[in-house]
């Protein structure tokens, strides 16, 4: 992923994403955590917002991507590791939150990938997720046309990032559904506490407990 995608990801969303990463981190700072750990960290946007918003707290950023954890490191980030979020470098009951924004839909292996974040939270630790969501109808339609044909040809005109924006289209298309992904998070042990839509329902926010 190249800085020109983060700048696309500001102009598509019309600034929005960074509202949407803010709510993400207040929701997991009224919580109080002292180590939390950013899964998909990219280039530390989240990480770097929660460190401000938790000064005294460790927060650990995580990417298996290396030129992104380069980014992230001029943030100033502390701690930042190298590594797949299917296999985490980290023991049992490790940290007092987890935190993810856009990545889950990469997963290889989501229920792995759930499972992972179930087994480093300590016992009533909390998880947020921050993801994009197959829009309900009538908005499925609009965000068709936009996600699938308007987003990748301007991309590709622009920064010849297209092949990246189609596949951006395609897996918010085959992701669970808000209900579907609920069952998922209960099956790794995962209790949703709340949950808040945004932008017409695309993007989700869950907030949930280790139970």
């Amino acid at each position: 992923m190249s800085p020109s995608y983060d700048r696309l990801n500001r102009l598509f969303s019309l600034g929005m994403d960074v509202g949407w990463r803010k709510q993400l981190v207040a929701a997991v700072a009224r919580q109080n955590p002292t180590k939390v750990l950013d899964l998909a960290c990219g280039s530390g946007d989240v990480a770097e917002m929660l460190q401000k918003a938790l000064p005294r707290a460790q927060v650990v950023g995580l990417d298996f991507s290396r030129s992104l954890l380069t980014q992230a490191k001029e943030r100033c980030i502390p701690k930042l590791a190298e590594a797949d979020a299917l296999q985490l470098p980290f023991a049992d009951a490790s940290f007092d939150a987890v935190t993810i924004a856009f990545g889950l839909r990469n997963f290889s292996d989501r229920a792995a990938g759930l499972d992972e974040i179930a087994r480093v939270l300590k016992q009533g630790g909390v998880f947020g997720l921050l993801e994009f969501s197959p829009p309900p109808m009538p908005w499925k339609l609009f965000w068709s046309l936009y996600l699938k044909h308007l987003m990748p040809l301007v991309a590709q005109v622009v920064a010849r990032q297209g092949a990246s924006f189609r596949y951006l289209a395609q897996s918010i298309a085959e992701f669970p559904t808000p209900s579907a992904l609920n069952h998922e998070l209960a099956s790794a042990g995962l209790k949703l506490l709340f949950s808040r839509s945004f932008s017409a329902r695309l993007v989700m926010l869950n907030i949930c407990i280790k139970s």
